[in-house]
């Protein structure tokens, strides 16, 4: 509905209640013209956004033929209360460690990963100059821009990080931004807790991600998707999908499926416990007393608008939004494999499909599989 149409649209009401018949005839004649040449225009600039490589002008192509508005609420008008008790009400699962204390490797340790100066500066490239700045302050611009001179510098903190095992705590630190789920907000669980990070910490993930991911062992369960080489979420539909088919084409069987998906499931992770399943898969010590210290002592507070919550220290959890947590999740939970042979579980991240294949209408193996689940 373009300014022309609308002109056209009150020049034509305007004919008509003349009564003049020659008039109104012409003035609608030329609001169908203008009708149709403001629907061709619409559909000029929209292949226009589907033809270019830009994914943000596809976007708006899309936005344009489903007429999508963005929500006006947000928790943006809210207060420092709010942003308190959103911070106690994120912090809900911690708990007590129950570990010994802290032990770090002595200092003459050799440890496997040793991250390369050129390795680093290809990171901060890579950086996407739009990603929101993290506690720290310092722009996604800013670093990909000076990748040149700080990669040298940001190298060998990283392999002192490593080599300690500790990470400063200014890296660690993050802001929790609350996202609404939906657009009426009824408790504060309709808040989705999305974690602003240092942009140069999700470097420094990223680097030891691809080290874990390099070394896991062949015998790593399979049905894990995420994060594995030549896999994806469409690799798990299938292989869902393909065991169930092939089961139902014998006489007299049928298929269930269960699919689960954990709440805060990156919020419960233990590190203690996963660092045990960490040394059990085969990663070097070094690096699984790192990823504790990463994840425990981490200064947490939440913005809301302007305001900020006052800052809390946690020790359970990975918070959403950091590089390594959807990868930490799928470790920390790479045992959890089926008991019975007639049922599969596939796991991307924390979404799990439970498939149970069932002959002779004998399904005790698979409510003994839920129930194994659910404990």
């Amino acid at each position: 509905m373009t300014k022309r149409v609308l002109r056209l649209l009150r020049e034509r009401d305007i004919t008509f209640r003349s009564g003049d018949r020659a008039l109104y005839s012409a003035a609608r004649a030329d609001l169908k013209r203008g009708i149709r040449d403001a629907k061709a225009a619409q559909r000029r600039r929209i292949e226009d956004c589907f033809q270019s490589n830009n994914p943000r002008q596809v976007w708006k192509g899309v936005q344009h033929m489903t007429n999508y508005r963005p929500s006006n609420h947000s928790a943006m008008d809210g207060d420092t209360s709010l942003a308190e008790e959103l911070n106690h009400f994120f912090a809900r699962f911690e708990v007590e460690p129950t570990g010994a204390a802290k032990t770090h490797p002595p200092a003459h340790s050799s440890h496997i990963l040793m991250v390369e100066e050129h390795d680093v500066r290809r990171t901060m490239r890579a950086v996407n100059p739009r990603k929101a700045t993290g506690p720290d302050g310092v722009s996604g611009q800013v670093l990909r821009d000076c990748a040149g001179q700080l990669a040298g510098v940001f190298t060998k903190i990283f392999n002192q990080c490593i080599s300690q095992a500790v990470v400063p705590s200014c890296l660690k630190t993050f802001t929790i931004i609350p996202i609404p789920k939906k657009n009426t907000i009824s408790c504060l669980n309709d808040y989705r807790p999305v974690a602003l990070t240092p942009i140069i910490m999700k470097c420094f993930e990223k680097l030891v991600r691809t080290y874990i991911v390099s070394i896991l062992p062949p015998s790593f369960n399979p049905y894990p998707f995420a994060y594995r080489a030549n896999r994806s979420t469409e690799d798990a539909i299938a292989t869902a999908l393909y065991s169930a088919l092939c089961h139902l084409e014998q006489r007299g069987s049928y298929a269930r499926l269960l699919f689960v998906d954990f709440s805060s499931a990156f919020n419960t992770i233990l590190p203690d416990i996963l660092v045990t399943k960490l040394l059990d898969l085969g990663i070097s010590h070094t690096i699984c007393l790192w990823i504790r210290d990463f994840l425990s002592d981490r200064p947490q507070k939440v913005k809301v608008g302007r305001h900020y919550s006052s800052c809390l220290s946690l020790s359970t959890g990975s918070p959403q939004g950091c590089v390594l947590s959807p990868l930490l999740y799928t470790l920390y939970t790479h045992d959890c494999t089926p008991t019975h042979s007639s049922n599969t579980i596939i796991k991307f991240a924390d979404d799990t499909t439970v498939v149970g294949l069932i002959s002779g209408g004998d399904d005790s193996a698979y409510r003994d599989e839920v129930e194994q689940l659910s404990v």
